[in-house]
């Protein structure tokens, strides 16, 4: 059935028991006005969408008669197409796919975050292009500027890092410093709390001492394979490259 404004318009002004005189008044907008919306003679500004949807308890996709259920199925198939196609390293071509799905769906961060993804991939690959890394830095930045979700948030953060890196260290450390600290992250509360019990804490636990694990690894294995001039081996103290070297097979052993 096609959506009719007019009449989802009629239908929530009824419900409140209001006259169409009434509505005007608490809108601050004229009688005819609310008259034209109602016979489909006219569409509110678009400033007035967030305004009607408020004061009806609707969201503004309700009060257009979009189906959210279909748009987020559209979306999520959006993104796993994108994603296999980044596992296979085909950023060059997720990236139309990508732009039209922002253009569409403009409100869905999770496609934004997928573009800029998408842009540092292909620069990554393609080492000269300036101008599509400067592109991923304003969407990141565009989603801290509008995010609430903290798992994206931290999400975008990391890949600033990134992305500055090595052409702006100094920016580059700002946001590094802006992530949450270890022992603050959800793995290491969730695992050390009473939140969890049996096969799920277990299968929990097990997750983490690989997550650790190859994080200790990784820090470890640096240190067997130093830079001089970077760091130094008396920096390194009291750890050695040999006892690096111990602990990484011992690590190891324990990750298998």
């Amino acid at each position: 059935m096609e959506f009719n404004f007019g009449e989802k318009m009629k239908s929530l002004r009824k419900k409140r028991n209001l006259t169409q005189e009434q509505l005007a008044e608490i809108l601050n907008v004229s009688f005819q006005a609310v008259s034209k919306w109602e016979t489909n003679a006219a569409t509110p500004d678009i400033s007035m969408f967030p305004i009607i949807s408020n004061f009806y308890g609707v969201t503004t996709d309700e009060l257009l008669g979009v189906d959210v259920s279909r748009t987020n199925e559209i979306v999520n198939e959006i993104c796993v197409k994108a994603d296999n196609l980044f596992n296979e390293r085909k950023y060059l071509e997720a990236l139309p796919i990508l732009r039209k799905a922002v253009t569409d769906y403009p409100a869905k961060e999770e496609l934004q975050y997928r573009l800029a993804w998408a842009l540092r991939g292909y620069v990554r690959e393609n080492k000269e292009k300036d101008d599509d890394r400067d592109e991923a830095i304003g969407i990141y930045m565009k989603i801290l500027d509008t995010s609430a979700n903290m798992e994206m948030r931290s999400k975008v953060l990391r890949d600033l890092v990134y992305v500055h890196y090595p052409h702006d260290i100094t920016t580059a450390k700002t946001f590094v410093k802006q992530l949450a600290s270890f022992d603050v992250c959800y793995e290491y509360i969730l695992g050390c709390s009473n939140l969890l019990e049996g096969q799920e804490l277990a299968d929990f636990l097990k997750s983490n001492i690989a997550l650790f694990g190859n994080a200790i690894l990784g820090c470890l294995e640096y240190f067997t394979n130093y830079n001089p001039l970077i760091i130094t081996e008396e920096q390194m103290a009291p750890e050695t490259i040999e006892s690096a070297k111990q602990k990484v097979e011992f690590m190891k052993k324990i990750l298998e």
